[in-house]
């Protein structure tokens, strides 16, 4: 039974029951057929005494703290009723896939847990390869047009936050066989890379970087001694990942030369330092620096919180945030964004008296993911790695 599961956890992780379903393999919904078959599997195979105990957890708190702020809030909101329901209908959603995936991760062996995480790594970053170097099923216009690939996640920006998380859960069961660890690091970069996502190679860079300096290790070891010899290992692995990438590039060039035209192109050029980075994204259209200056100035017209889904109607607003914490401030007020603070700031706190280092740069990928993306608990990859790294920090405090 606990395979089954597994490979469920794998699907979700992977956006492949997505995929597959709007190819027509899989015949219902995600939200109709695999997570209802999960969900019923999960309360047939493990003990509810049990499973109450993920309770227990600090991220549990804070998602049920959410929940209970998306429904207040929802009774002065301006948005429509199928946008409040949506928002409120996913928050239960993460509720409960988080609650069962950190009860899975916790109870079950770290082969188990390490075939689950590699297997949906593995599957991501396979279907981008053969996306782009052979190409998926299309099932609509825009997948057919563009450029840049993303395999299952769909969107080359969702897939890049994919890989790098399910990346960094993988590296946290192997950090100490350096063999596959370099194996792992080197199928995240290639794979982010063929992404053309900025925030993805940013974020691969910092997991380069902090992993490096801390030896790959789980337990905290910078010191003055391991700090200069590690700064050393990285300065070498940086320059061996620029020459590896500006090679990559211009082989990628010459077998897809749509690469090297458009947007496309632009961003090619940026990660070989041959142009500058632009900080908006979409120009008049909605480009990051505009979101953020209009949700700002609508925090500051007014603290308190517009209500449930007031960033998502379209009748106000042509894009949401693409920012968690304006997310949080803007619908549900200041008051919520501190509570967040306070929970990305207590995790901090756990990962230094656990120690778990690989925790805390999951923590740092959180804050940096915030200010990229709006809907960060609504992704199920990440929502898995969540509980997975939560797991980390509570599966001996809650089955001990």
């Amino acid at each position: 039974m606990k395979y089954i599961l597994g490979i469920l956890l794998i699907l979700f992780a992977s956006y492949a029951d997505i995929f597959l379903h709007r190819i027509h393999i899989i015949p219902v919904s995600p939200s109709s057929g695999p997570i209802p078959i999960f969900l019923g599997l999960f309360l047939l195979n493990y003990s509810i005494k049990d499973f109450s105990n993920t309770f227990k957890s600090h991220t549990f708190k804070f998602l049920v703290f959410i929940f209970i702020v998306s429904v207040v809030y929802s009774a002065f909101s301006d948005a429509p009723m199928d946008v409040i329901s949506t928002e409120i209908g996913l928050n239960v959603i993460t509720i409960i896939l988080y609650c069962f995936a950190l009860h899975f991760f916790t109870v079950e062996n770290k082969k188990t847990v390490l075939f689950v995480m590699a297997s949906a790594l593995c599957v991501l970053g396979g279907s981008l390869l053969y996306d782009f170097f052979i190409g998926l099923p299309e099932y609509n216009k825009n997948l057919s047009e563009a450029v840049r690939k993303g395999g299952f996640g769909e969107n080359p920006n969702q897939a890049a936050s994919g890989i790098k998380f399910l990346s960094l859960a993988v590296l946290a069961l192997i950090n100490k066989n350096k063999t596959w660890l370099y194996i792992t690091v080197t199928f995240m970069l290639v794979t982010v890379f063929l992404t053309l996502s900025r925030s993805g190679m940013a974020s691969v860079i910092l997991i380069l970087v902090i992993g490096t300096m801390n030896s790959w290790s789980s337990e905290f070891l910078i010191k003055p001694r391991t700090f200069f010899l590690n700064s050393i290992k990285l300065t070498l692995l940086l320059i061996v990942f620029f020459m590896s990438l500006i090679t990559f590039s211009e082989v990628i060039r010459e077998s897809s030369p749509e690469l090297s035209r458009g947007a496309a192109g632009e961003r090619m050029d940026m990660f070989l330092g041959k142009s500058k980075v632009t900080i908006d994204e979409g120009g008049a259209a909605g480009g990051r620096a505009l979101l953020l200056f209009k949700y700002w100035d609508d925090f500051q017209k007014n603290p308190i919180g517009y209500g449930t889904g007031y960033t998502s109607d379209r009748r106000y607003n042509f894009l949401d945030t693409h920012n968690y914490f304006l997310f949080l401030a803007v619908n549900f007020g200041f008051i919520t964004l501190l509570v967040y603070l306070f929970y990305l700031g207590y995790g901090m706190k756990l990962s230094l008296d656990s120690p778990q280092f690989y925790y805390l740069i999951f923590l740092v990928l959180i804050v940096f993911e915030g200010f990229i993306a709006n809907n960060i608990w609504y992704t199920r990859t990440l929502l898995i790695c969540l509980a997975f790294f939560d797991s980390l920090i509570y599966k001996k405090k809650l089955y001990d």
